[in-house]
């Protein structure tokens, strides 16, 4: 079977794969599924609830469990997080998880001047002096100017001050600040932030979430 660009089953239809119906829930057929939600289950039509919320069995559906998130008769879905991931994953992402995605303009992409780097036995600091960088947890950035071992494209894993951010290590080898000159940029087309918090699981299916990509 096909997949789509987060790697999702695909069926004829285009549509994520289902492959069974647990208990007796019968599901909304492929060739009746309405031009709605970005062409995912309408909720509104008929019992979609096992399918919004993830059953064992059913492929890529985060949280695989059903229940505890269900109020009335409405199903919320969890908000993903796709902070760092390229335009088009973040967008299948969204889409997967029954959201309405709109994907606003390219945010500025500036290099930054690194003014020092600190060297632990499992993490990297960079810092930037009296510069605020902007960066946040999981966005990609690339580095150079530096030495070999930290001339690579990083995640960001943590944000200690607005003037530094840290990544995993490169080489336990390597300690202190061994070079002052360098420089960041983001990742042009991997996403910098998005306007529903990720990990909610109160969000009406169909709501609306905008992602920014740096430009």
């Amino acid at each position: 079977m096909a997949v789509n660009n987060n790697g999702n089953l695909l069926d004829t239809a285009g549509e994520v794969a289902i492959d069974f119906v647990y208990g007796n829930m019968p599901m909304q057929p492929n060739d009746a599924r309405p031009n709605v939600l970005a062409n995912r289950l309408d909720p509104a039509l008929d019992s979609h609830i096992n399918a919004l919320s993830g059953w064992n069995g059913y492929p890529q559906y985060s949280p695989n469990t059903a229940g505890e998130d269900v109020v009335g008769p409405t199903d919320y879905v969890l908000v993903p997080s796709v902070v760092g991931l390229t335009t088009t994953l973040a967008q299948d992402a969204m889409k997967d998880a029954s959201l309405t995605v709109t994907t606003a303009a390219g945010a500025t992409n500036s290099s930054k001047t690194v003014s020092s780097v600190y060297r632990t036995s499992n993490s990297t600091t960079i810092r930037f002096g009296a510069t605020s960088h902007g960066y946040a947890v999981g966005n990609k950035v690339t580095v150079s100017g530096l030495d070999a071992e930290f001339n690579a494209t990083w995640t960001v894993t943590n944000v200690p001050t607005a003037n530094a951010f840290d990544v995993v290590g490169a080489s336990a080898a390597s300690y202190g600040a061994p070079s002052t000159s360098g420089s960041v940029v983001a990742v042009a087309g991997t996403i910098k932030t998005q306007s529903l918090t990720a990990g909610q699981n109160n969000v009406v299916p169909g709501a609306a979430v905008t992602i920014t990509p740096w430009a």
